[in-house]
């Protein structure tokens, strides 16, 4: 039985996944994307995974050896996600950051943030799964987590 791309993200939608925005540096300047495939990998040593899709014209940029921070979006953060996934606008426009590890930019009021070094960049299909060495993390417990389920950005809480 072959599965349909369309039954498959049906049924991987049914699983709420964390909303982030992913950055780097490139020759100074801030680069930014929502990216919703976000997992934890490894205790030891720290490590955590993003997908992005091979299409985003970010994939150059995070390469192995290339610094990454991962900004956890809060539930009030909507906005922002939606910022960071439009294309030919200025992502960081009228959006609060804050300096992290490697003067990456990360989203102010984040739930939780990482920062650290690209170890790994494999191939995955349409997407690229990209692995980072965390160098540095924290969270918000006061801050409840922006989700992505069924195809829809929510509130997980209300």
């Amino acid at each position: 039985m072959t599965v349909s791309g369309d039954q498959l993200r049906d049924s991987v939608g049914s699983f709420p996944s964390g909303v982030t925005v992913v950055t780097t540096r490139v020759r100074g300047e801030d680069l930014g994307l929502t990216v919703s495939s976000f997992a934890s990998l490894s205790l030891e040593p720290a490590m955590v995974m993003v997908c992005i899709d091979n299409r985003s014209q970010s994939i150059p940029h995070l390469s192995p050896g290339s610094p990454v921070g991962v900004s956890v979006l809060a539930r009030d953060q909507l906005e922002i996600a939606i910022q960071f996934g439009r294309h030919g606008v200025d992502r960081f426009a009228q959006v609060d950051i804050r300096r992290g590890m490697f003067n990456l930019a990360l989203i102010d009021a984040a739930a939780a943030w990482f920062t650290g070094i690209v170890r790994h960049a494999h191939d995955g299909g349409d997407h690229r799964i990209i692995t980072i060495e965390v160098e540095d993390c924290g969270r918000d417990l006061d801050k409840e987590p922006l989700v992505y389920h069924r195809g829809r950005l929510n509130q997980l809480y209300r």
